[in-house]
């Protein structure tokens, strides 16, 4: 064999090890992925009230507390929209952060 043949070989164990490697990455990240969207959708809520409210993290998380009891309140008494189904209530809250936001931001500005 010659040396360009042998180094063909080499380049192409080379490729086909970096294949494997890719592929191992790629199946990791894809799982990765997964989880985080499984905890987006578990967690929505707690994701979008405590990481759009225009307040620190403690008034945050007491923030997002009292609309989820007013969202609870809003989910009994309309069931039939809201009840069992994640985009409804998912843009509910983010109707009432984006006023809350507005109004922060007017009455910050006066």
């Amino acid at each position: 064999m010659n040396h360009r043949t042998t180094s063909g070989i080499d380049n192409l164990n080379k490729l086909k090890m970096e294949k494997i490697r890719l592929t191992t990455y790629c199946a990791y990240q894809e799982k990765l992925i997964g989880l985080k969207m499984a905890y987006l959708r578990e967690n929505y809520d707690k994701v979008l009230g405590e990481s759009l409210l225009p307040y620190d993290r403690k008034q945050n998380v007491n923030v997002n507390g009292l609309l989820d009891s007013v969202n609870s309140l809003i989910v009994n008494l309309i069931p039939g929209v809201f009840k069992g189904r994640y985009l409804p209530a998912m843009i509910l809250k983010l109707v009432q952060i984006m006023m809350i936001r507005a109004f922060t931001s007017k009455h910050q500005k006066r």
